[in-house]
């Protein structure tokens, strides 16, 4: 998992990109990872329950990464909790830190099913 920032120019707001993406190349199809996403901002936690693969709906094989992305639009700069869940797997909780310069985890566990990066490391 990848978290960096993004613009999108079309909204003219800056986001929050959470990028998952597997190890693994599946050689033909681009798979896509299923992934339910709950947001409290107020709270400042993120949450993201990772359920598995699923198949394209294209008939074209292609060669790729699983992948899923989220937006995050309407962050402030703090610091906020996050939550990465899998079934069978259990459940790590990280925390992040947004600021102008960029994301920083800070706090990252030892033992997790994830690798997490963010723009700093």
């Amino acid at each position: 998992m990848n978290i960096s920032k993004g613009h999108d120019e079309i909204l003219k707001k800056d986001f929050i990109l959470f990028e998952f993406r597997t190890k693994k190349v599946f050689e033909n199809y681009a798979y896509r990872i299923n992934i339910i996403p709950k947001i409290d901002l107020e709270k400042k936690e993120i949450q993201f329950n990772i359920e598995g693969l699923s198949a394209p709906l294209l008939d074209i094989s292609k060669e790729s990464h699983a992948i899923f992305e989220y937006r995050l639009f309407d962050f402030k700069n703090t610091e906020y909790n996050l939550k990465l869940m899998k079934y069978a797997k259990g459940k790590i909780l990280l925390k992040f830190k947004v600021s102008a310069k960029g994301i920083k985890l800070t706090l990252d566990p030892q033992k997790k099913f994830i690798n997490v990066f963010t723009e700093g490391n």
